[in-house]
């Protein structure tokens, strides 16, 4: 009778350790899941974050280009028949847009000056619009350079991100940032190494005047 006891604790004690492991497994494969899942979104913030960090940034070359265009136009020989200058027009229209939105930054009401003036001197004007035009091209290939210094630095996957201009005068880039899911090396588990590209679009400001100018200077660049 005592031998019988004894087994009958044994056995209860050997069903509790099972039980125990068991649920010690089930936690272990719990918290391995809600961590790659956290993973998961981490990355998406990361990829979100980088292709609208480049695609903000990718505007700036191309309104550098415009200041240059703005200059060249009121230093060209055909001022001196045609005494009409732009910058002041845009110098006014930049003071009512800083008086209006004193909040702004100040990068982003010289854009909008800029926008306002180009969108109502052009297509009309030929020679500014000729200017503009040049001043785009300049501006392509190193909006790209930005994008990829960008896009470097916060760790995203270069190759394979584009660059787009969309039909609503915005620069649009899309990056990914590879996940690569864990197993924290438990030997129990399988490890199944699963990798993939998380992939995220950022969009720029409106570039407003970029119809008025021709249409897109831009064509999808794949990096």
């Amino acid at each position: 009778m005592r031998d019988w006891l004894a087994c009958l604790r044994n056995e209860r004690g050997n069903v509790t350790i099972f039980t125990l492991t068991i649920f010690m497994l089930i936690m272990l494969i719990l918290f391995m899941a809600l961590f790659n899942l956290s993973t998961v979104f981490v990355v998406k913030e990361q990829a979100s974050d980088s292709a609208q960090q480049a695609a903000l940034a990718a505007v700036k070359p191309i309104y550098d280009e415009m200041e240059k265009a703005l200059v060249r136009y009121d230093r060209s020989p055909m001022r001196l028949k045609d005494e009409t200058y732009i910058k002041p027009f845009v110098d006014q229209a930049e003071a009512a847009i800083r008086a209006s939105h004193p909040d702004w930054a100040r990068s982003e009401v010289r854009y909008e000056a800029i926008d306002q003036v180009l969108g109502s001197w052009l297509p009309a004007n030929v020679e500014l619009l000729l200017y503009v035009q040049a001043g785009l091209a300049e501006a392509a290939p190193k909006l790209r350079d930005v994008v990829v210094t960008i896009l470097d630095a916060n760790h995203a996957t270069v190759p394979g991100s584009q660059i787009v201009v969309t039909a609503d005068e915005r620069i649009q880039v899309q990056t990914s940032v590879r996940f690569r899911s864990t197993t924290f090396d438990f030997s129990f588990m399988p490890d199944p190494k699963h990798e993939e590209e998380v992939y995220q679009t950022g969009s720029s400001r409106q570039i407003g005047f970029l119809h008025a100018a021709g249409g897109f200077f831009l064509s999808s660049i794949t990096l």
